[in-house]
């Protein structure tokens, strides 16, 4: 789900821990849940506004993890012995919000306020046009954590059996090379002017990855591009 830090406080302001236990004492945004776990152990919370503490019974490597309904996080906290204290911050991910029912393109607004476009392609109207080989990404990176699918609907003007690869990446290479492996990927076969709808399941990822296509040979037109 992403990355996290440790703080281990020391001198005249460090924590005193009177539990025979270690602690980890989290610093999380507001709003949010948390739990911490190791293997198939699961501790709750004392919850402060913005803090959450658990008394730890053993040594390990332990996941904090955060969520507030539609974006999640952890973090790893190694806890080596009895009494210890280990502070971490774990935040969401700097990504654009993505509101209006997760619309990053729509046929009526075009491109959701903040979006970028980048790649073989260009606005066209409140469309997406790709012309000939290469793709296109949508910058920057959103996180699509707590969503479920990603549908983009739109035309292949193009010839039969030429192709355009609708996918998710970790860079914009991913995206839209058509030598590169994207983390989530989905093709459309195409037909001449005809309407597509290509729905992705995402409901495995975490995290934020680049959105958009790669295509061989063709020209493509997208109008809608949503998570939900």
């Amino acid at each position: 789900m992403g990355e996290a830090y440790f703080i281990r406080r020391g001198g005249a302001n460090a924590l005193i821990n009177t539990s025979s236990h270690a602690m980890i004492c989290a610093k999380i945004p507001s709003g949010s849940a948390c739990v911490c776990a190791k293997g198939g152990e699961m501790l709750a919370a004392e919850n402060v506004p913005g803090i959450a503490s658990f008394a730890v019974p053993s040594n390990g490597d332990w996941t904090v993890t955060i969520s507030d309904g539609a974006r999640g996080r952890t973090g790893l906290v190694a806890i080596s012995g009895q009494g210890e204290i280990r502070a971490i911050q774990i935040a969401y991910p700097s990504a654009p919000v993505v509101s209006e029912g997760g619309v990053l393109l729509s046929a009526q607004s075009g491109l959701k306020s903040g979006v970028t476009l980048g790649g073989n392609a260009a606005m066209s109207g409140s469309a997406i046009r790709e012309s000939g080989s290469g793709g296109f990404w949508l910058s920057p990176a959103v996180d699509v954590t707590g969503y479920s699918s990603l549908t983009v609907t739109g035309y292949l003007r193009a010839s039969a059996g030429e192709r355009s690869r609708i996918c998710l990446g970790s860079t914009s290479e991913k995206v839209f090379d058509p030598d590169e492996t994207p983390e989530m990927g989905a093709v459309w076969m195409g037909g001449i002017d005809a309407l597509y709808t290509a729905s992705l399941s995402i409901t495995a990822m975490t995290g934020s990855y680049y959105i958009g296509s790669s295509s061989v040979g063709n020209s493509l037109e997208i109008t809608g591009i949503t998570l939900s």
